[in-house]
């Protein structure tokens, strides 16, 4: 049976988000095994911070500093559905 999602680990990321359309860019650093420079996303995805999940608010604030962020992205269509880090 193969994967669902897929999982990329990144050197670093920059985040875009339009509050009004609710869709957003990741934009990688860093990322050998990354097939695309940025990934898009058409609905908040859920982040997680050392185990717990935080507010997408509380990591906009906070994704400057993540350290080897994982985004795990839908294999269909690589839109991102959660960071890890």
């Amino acid at each position: 049976m193969p994967a669902l999602d897929t999982a990329v680990e990144t050197g670093g990321i920059e985040v875009e988000f339009n509050t009004i359309s609710n869709k957003g860019t990741i934009h990688v650093l860093g990322c050998e095994l990354c097939t695309k420079t940025k990934y898009l996303f058409t609905q908040k995805p859920q982040i997680i911070k050392q185990g717990k999940i935080i507010t997408f608010k509380a990591f906009m604030d906070d994704y400057r500093n993540a350290k080897y962020p994982t985004l795990i992205l839908d294999n269909e269509n690589l839109a991102v559905l959660q960071v890890v880090y």
